[in-house]
């Protein structure tokens, strides 16, 4: 598992420091992602869903805001609480974030045929499967 594990972040190149190109990090490439797809969201439901220290999802909220990424609201509901969610600018990284990614996985796979495709996300979702349902068993 391990070894699979060095082989696919290699290919998808997550442990490079900066990820797609854009010169973000992989959490504050996550973050963004998260963001873009919730539309909005509190800090510290980022912190449980990404499993980030919750100084560190502080240090890149403030980062992504001072960029013009992020753009941090009042929640109605809660005026101790904000909402982020993200600026145009912030829109316009997670579109090209999503093509990017997109195009990786379509160059990843462009030698296989539609069988060999198919067998593969058929794996990927055995594998998710079998490790969300392991997962639930240890959270009960």
């Amino acid at each position: 598992m391990r070894r699979f594990n060095r082989f696919y972040t290699n290919i998808l190149g997550v442990l490079d420091k900066h990820i797609l190109g854009t010169g973000y990090s992989f959490a504050e490439v996550r973050v963004i992602i998260e963001i873009g797809i919730r539309g909005e969201s509190i800090a510290n439901n980022l912190v449980d869903t990404l499993t980030i220290d919750r100084s560190y999802m502080s240090r890149i909220v403030n980062k992504l805001s001072k960029e013009g990424l992020l753009v941090k609201v009042n929640f109605a509901a809660d005026s101790r609480v904000s909402l982020i969610r993200l600026t145009a600018k912030g829109e316009e990284l997670y579109a090209q974030l999503n093509d990017r990614s997109d195009q990786q996985i379509l160059k990843l796979m462009q030698e296989l045929n539609e069988e060999e495709i198919q067998e593969v996300y058929t794996s990927m979702m055995n594998i998710q499967e079998k490790l969300n349902k392991k997962a639930g068993e240890t959270t009960r």
